[in-house]
């Protein structure tokens, strides 16, 4: 519920008019296993099965030290998309201890026109009294993709997605 989320949205969103149906997820405290037993886990891989035939993973672990890391890829059979770059140039740095580049430290660095833009649209749904892009529908579909993952987590099998 807490890092997922925006990935299930994501992922909800490149998938237009489809449907979650199943949910498969492991996850465990591989980072911080002394979490574990507050429920925190920093590890996970879910895998979604759309309505449409589609098919959708998302991973997320709390450990990545060279930088804000977050990626997307969507594949079809027209071809492929990418996005998401936590590097701030193409600089590269050679030394004596390797080779480094200069990583995105957060969010708000690696997704701050993305964030601009929803502020923007909220702003101008207000002031125009239209509804915003996204609503409670969109996080009702996500929030479910949430719940199922938690539920194959314990249960170690899939789960359906609830309507």
């Amino acid at each position: 519920l807490e890092t997922l989320i925006h990935d299930f949205d994501t992922l909800n969103f490149f998938n237009p008019g489809a449907r979650a149906t199943q949910v498969y997820a492991v996850a465990d405290a591989l980072v911080r296993p002394d979490f574990r037993d507050q429920g925190l886990l920093d590890t996970a891989v879910v895998t979604v099965r759309y309505d449409n035939g589609a098919i959708a993973t998302a991973e997320a672990n709390f450990q990545a030290v060279y930088g804000y890391d977050v990626r997307g890829e969507v594949f079809g059979s027209a071809g492929m998309l990418t996005a998401g770059d936590a590097r701030t140039s193409e600089l590269l740095c050679y030394g004596a201890e390797g080779i480094s580049q200069t990583t995105q430290r957060s969010d708000a660095e690696l997704l701050r026109d993305a964030y601009l833009a929803e502020l923007r649209a909220f702003v101008d749904a207000v002031r125009q009294g239209t509804p915003v892009p996204v609503g409670g529908t969109d996080a009702r579909a996500a929030l479910a993709i949430a719940l199922a993952a938690i539920e194959s987590v314990k249960t170690g099998q899939p789960v359906d997605v609830a309507e």
